[in-house]
Parts: C-alpha cells; sequence; structure tokens
C-alpha cells in the first residue's frame, strides 16, 4: 500500500492546523481582544505597531515549522537553510499583502476604518517584514554558531 502524501500525524488536518499556527491564531485573538474589549488603541494608538511586529514574528515562526515538518516527513526535499529562510520571509510578505488586501476590503464594502491611511499600511507591512526577519536572522546566526 502506498503512502499518503497528507501532511498529518494526527489523522485531522484541523488539529495540525493549530499545531503549525496556534501563533498567528493567538495574536489575532489578542489583538481582537485588546481592539474590541479593551479598547486599548483609543488610549494607546501606538500599540499598533508592536501588533504588527508579533504578527510578522508569528507567522514566521509557523511558517518554518511548518516546513520543518513537511521535510521531516520527507513531503518536501530538505532545502538548503538559506533557501528556507527566504521561502519562510516571502510567504510573510505575502501574507502581509493579503492582509491589508483583506482590510482594504472591508473598509471598502463594510465601511471600516482598518486602514487609517496610506503611510499607517505602510507601517504595518513594515512591521510584519522586521517580524519576519527578526525571525530570520535569529534562525541564521543560530544556524552558523551550530
Amino acid at each position: 500500500m502506498k503512502a499518503s502524501n497528507k501532511i498529518s500525524t494526527t489523522h485531522n488536518p484541523f488539529i495540525d492546523f493549530l499545531a503549525v499556527f496556534w501563533l498567528p491564531l493567538f495574536v489575532f485573538c489578542l489583538h481582537v481582544f485588546l481592539v474590541k474589549i479593551v479598547h486599548i488603541y483609543d488610549s494607546f494608538p501606538w500599540l499598533d505597531i508592536p501588533m504588527h511586529y508579533l504578527g510578522g514574528l508569528s507567522f514566521a515562526y509557523s511558517f518554518s515549522y511548518a516546513l520543518t515538518l513537511l521535510q521531516e516527513r520527507k513531503q518536501v526535499s530538505r532545502l538548503d537553510r538559506i533557501v528556507e529562510m527566504v521561502i519562510v520571509f516571502t510567504l510573510v510578505a505575502t501574507t502581509a499583502v493579503f492582509w491589508e488586501f483583506g482590510e482594504f476590503l472591508l473598509d471598502h464594502f463594510l465601511g471600516t476604518n482598518l486602514q487609517v491611511s496610506l503611510p499607517n499600511t505602510m507601517q504595518d507591512l513594515l512591521m510584519g517584514l522586521l517580524g519576519a526577519g527578526t525571525l530570520v536572522v535569529y534562525k541564521s546566526v543560530k544556524n552558523i554558531s551550530n
């Protein structure tokens, strides 16, 4: 019998998804709680900056973890560490861009005000990329020292 190509050790894709993406989900839920329940941005609007940084960092962690799992399960070939970090950074950049597209669409169709201004949107993207860059640099330095 041929082995399945599914990415699952639990045989439950939802549990596998949570195992990989628990950190971005936590950051998102924390953000929603702080904004919608506590209304923290009313008093501290600058907290939006570290939230986007944490979002980029958390997605970088999750994408890196997902690539590691895929390699360990032999579902993708073993990647050179530099290639892996470029893929992680690129995935986070793509995620950040599509996230901002989503915010734009919500603003446009539902009348929300998630994208306060173009400079704010650019800052959000930059902070997400800096979060991703932090993980990439950390893993690269850690890899060199090992």
